[in-house]
């Protein structure tokens, strides 16, 4: 009989997953090892680009904040309008002055188009066809204030808020050329006639600071013959350090040679003022005040309580004030802010002698002229002699003995 089974039909659908079942957790296994750092992070999660050294509660920063630099900002406020007039303030109060200079974009240049020789090296004053211009200001900045972006190149490449990376020493860089030949410019030129500035000398970092601390006028070409004294502001301007830590700077009478002091040995402005700060993690300290710690971590003035190192601030003071006496006495110096100007009187007890400025009027020989130029550059940027003591005393011993007919009291021998 034959069989009623067909042939074997096709595979169905697979079925549906059976559902999984977890089992119970075993034991947590050993702890592995730690895993590195995130990059940029310190304890409690700040950042170390931006913390350290910078914008710690004691770093550069609030260090700056401190400094001149920045209280500038509030005291010459009422500055900035006479930025633009034109006039050349800018070129060292504006916030964007020095890099400016730096890329020779400054005004006022001669009847052929040319300005200061070496305006990228600090210079300023040029030779027009109507005498000794100083180069002007063309920034908008209403800031006065030097910071950050003023001495340190603001970059792509080379601004840690720009990069993005962690700070290391040396990568955010300074604007002034610092290479062991560079050199900053002074203004005062070797020749009558040709304004060309002299080298300031090869001083690192601290070209930076010579680039703005010294006089804007060439004593050269400042001085003649028959020198008027012009105005309350004839002279240097303030805070002209370069000049007098150099050596450069002052007023050199005839047949008279000059000598620095051990200080002219050290690097330079950075050595005394910008000392390694252990609250930035041994960055430079950015409040720019000599510190006596500094001087004797350097193995100077070991056991000294201040500044006056045997006594040579005090014998700087005596000779300045033996000299305000003459020039006073000669009607040559007042603080009188408008005419009629009047002689020092009260003023003579105190020891702001930064503070006097000149009576105007006279015409001077150039010595006597050279005399006043003196003691406004000493009393403006020797810190009562600390920046160059032997060229200090020479200065005043020259000044003092021309206008007294004798040796100073203070200083009874030339250094």
């Amino acid at each position: 009989m034959a069989s009623c089974e067909g042939p074997e039909g096709p595979a169905g659908p697979a079925g549906a997953a059976a559902p999984a079942t977890t089992g119970t957790p075993g034991p947590a296994g050993p702890a592995g090892p730690a895993g590195a750092a995130a990059p940029g992070l310190a304890d409690g999660g700040l950042a170390v680009g931006c913390m350290t050294p910078c914008h710690g509660f004691n770093g550069i920063v609030e260090q700056w904040k401190t400094s001149t630099h920045f209280l500038a900002q509030l005291a010459n406020t009422d500055e900035v309008p006479t930025w633009t007039g034109p006039a050349a303030c800018g070129n060292c109060h504006a916030s964007d002055g020095l890099p400016r200079r730096l890329a020779s974009q400054v005004g006022n240049t001669n009847a052929s188009g040319l300005g200061p020789t070496n305006v990228t090296l600090g210079e300023t004053n040029y030779l027009s066809a109507t005498g000794i211009k100083e180069s002007t200001y063309t920034g908008q900045t209403s800031i006065a204030q030097i910071g950050c972006a003023t001495c340190h190149d603001t970059g792509a490449g080379t601004d840690p808020h720009i990069t993005g990376g962690l700070y290391v020493a040396g990568s955010f860089k300074l604007r002034v050329p610092t290479g062991p030949d560079d050199q900053m410019y002074l203004e005062k030129s070797p020749l009558v006639g040709t304004i060309t500035g002299t080298p300031a000398g090869k001083w690192g970092v601290s070209n930076t600071c010579i680039s703005c601390h010294k006089s804007r006028q060439d004593v050269t070409q400042y001085i003649t013959a028959a020198t008027k004294i012009s105005s309350t502001h004839w002279g240097p301007h303030e805070g002209p350090h370069a000049d007098i830590f150099t050596g450069l700077g002052g007023y050199s009478f005839p047949a008279k040679t000059y000598k620095n002091s051990t200080h002219q040995s050290l690097a330079g402005c950075a050595s005394c003022h910008m000392g390694k700060a252990a609250a930035n993690g041994g960055m430079p300290d950015h409040s720019m005040r000599p510190q006596l710690a500094t001087c004797q971590a350097a193995g100077c003035h070991v056991g000294q309580t201040n500044f006056d190192v045997s006594g040579g601030q005090g014998t700087i003071r005596a000779a300045l004030q033996e000299l305000r006496i003459l020039l006073n006495n000669a009607g040559l110096l007042t603080r009188s802010a408008a005419a009629p100007y009047a002689a020092l009187t009260t003023e003579l007890t105190d020891t702001n002698f930064d503070l006097d400025l000149t009576l105007p009027g006279q015409t001077l020989d150039a010595d006597h002229a050279g005399a006043v130029y003196n003691y406004l550059l000493v009393a403006r940027g020797s810190a009562s002699g600390v920046h160059n003591p032997n060229y200090t005393k020479q200065l005043l011993f020259d000044s003092i003995s021309l206008y007294k007919g004798a040796a100073p009291a203070a200083i009874p021998d030339r250094p």
